[in-house]
């Protein structure tokens, strides 16, 4: 049985992206498909989540267990559970997160399901538009701090600090708890 999964994100004007995959593939098939799919690199905490009909995040399936939950909630980990095992009908809706710093997320849905068929490995078979950037944040550039140059949120200037030369009569040695001799008191 195939599943067809498309994926869609409020980012983006003009992405979708289609994933026909295996029923019986694993979430983590699923999850390296639509890196692939997006031209994303596999560096991030990513994770899937059930959803309601309204897209509220039911069942989380993760990369691995880091022991944040607590014994009464199921733990699905993304390479031992397979699609069929959470997925069952068409329209069934899933969440995934590929920035996890920033909960940025890509709504999937379930649109088709074929039977009689199989497939050994995901397949992008729609592919529209430019997928966001992976990650969203600070791209600091730290080669030019202090020389007047870098990056404007960070161009600090180390003449902003004071001097650059050093006055044996400006230091105090007791607002440093330091008595004449160099020792701590």
């Amino acid at each position: 049985m195939l599943f067809k999964i498309a994926l869609i994100c409020d980012e983006a004007d003009n992405f979708f992206r289609e994933i026909t995959i295996d029923s019986d593939a694993t979430f983590l098939e699923l999850n390296e498909a639509v890196l692939n799919a997006c031209g994303y690199d596999d560096s991030q905490i990513t994770s899937f989540y059930t959803c309601s009909d309204n897209w509220d995040r039911e069942q989380q399936i993760v990369r691995e267990d880091m022991g944040t939950t607590t014994e009464d909630e199921d733990v699905y980990i993304m390479a031992d559970t397979r699609l069929s095992d959470l997925l069952e009908d068409e329209e069934q809706k899933l969440i995934y997160t590929f920035d996890p710093a920033n909960d940025r997320i890509f709504y999937l849905e379930l649109t088709e399901i074929i039977t009689g068929q199989t497939l050994s490995k995901a397949e992008c078979t729609i592919s529209r538009g430019e997928a966001p950037q992976q990650l969203k944040g600070f791209d600091l550039d730290f080669t030019n701090i202090g020389k007047g140059g870098g990056n404007s949120e960070l161009d600090l200037d180390f003449d902003d600090f004071g001097s650059d030369s050093y006055n044996d009569d400006e230091f105090d040695p007791d607002s440093f708890g330091i008595d004449g001799e160099g020792q701590y008191s």
